[in-house]
């Protein structure tokens, strides 16, 4: 069994589960509204990235499956980075209108980020396995870990300034001014979330107890998601 193994990797999975259900909640309370589309679809990406990370974890890190997890990481970091972007995406859309967002002017630039992020993580980040320790990590250099880490925290951060400007115009006797307030908490708890993470992945999960912090993050961010969209 490696370090941190199967008990992190549980915690991933329940992670994964549990915002994939809230992400169906926030598209079954107004399917054909496209804030809502944007939002459930950046819960299930970013859900995708938990629970495939998960299942690094999970995996017995040696001969193939150790390509298996490779193979896992790079579509967890696909996950994330879309994730990123759909909640960049979100954030223009509660500020600007749905009809400013779907430009191209709009698109393309966070097509193009995207794509950026990916060239930098997927060749530069990899799933590495210390006999002498029985430990399992992720090694990423400069270049990786800008595409891994800074550029989705940087696209986390701007939809969540985005949220955060729209209070600035609602009056905060507004029924609507809590579920607004509620947003641009869930993406900081998110954003540390994965921040977290990462740093204790680079320091190859130095103690399993550890992840529960990263999972409180997490699911108290879900809760606020769903209680923005209720």
């Amino acid at each position: 069994m490696t370090t941190p193994g199967p008990v992190v990797g549980a915690i991933f999975l329940f992670d994964a589960i549990l915002i994939a259900a809230i992400a169906i909640l926030v598209l079954r309370k107004d399917t054909g509204n496209l804030l809502n589309q944007i939002v459930a679809f950046a819960m299930f990406s970013f859900g995708d990235y938990l629970l495939l990370t998960g299942f690094i974890y999970i995996l017995p890190p040696v001969g193939i499956y150790l390509d298996w997890c490779q193979l896992l990481r790079d579509a967890a970091m696909l996950g994330a980075i879309i994730a990123a972007v759909l909640a960049s995406l979100s954030g223009i859309i509660i500020l600007r209108g749905e009809h400013y967002a779907i430009q191209k002017r709009v698109t393309i630039p966070l097509l193009v980020i995207a794509l950026i992020a990916l060239i930098l993580a997927i060749p530069n980040d990899s799933v590495v396995y210390y006999d002498s320790t029985d430990t399992i990590a992720f090694t990423s250099g400069i270049l990786g870990v800008i595409g891994v880490l800074f550029i989705p925290a940087a696209l986390m951060a701007f939809a969540t300034l985005c949220y955060i400007q729209t209070l600035r115009g609602l009056d905060r006797k507004n029924p609507k001014f809590k579920k607004a307030v509620a947003l641009p908490i869930a993406l900081l708890l998110v954003t540390f979330g994965i921040a977290y993470y990462s740093v204790l992945a680079l320091m190859g999960y130095p103690s399993p107890s550890l992840s529960i912090i990263g999972h409180a993050l997490y699911i108290t961010s879900s809760f606020f998601f769903f209680y923005a969209f209720r």
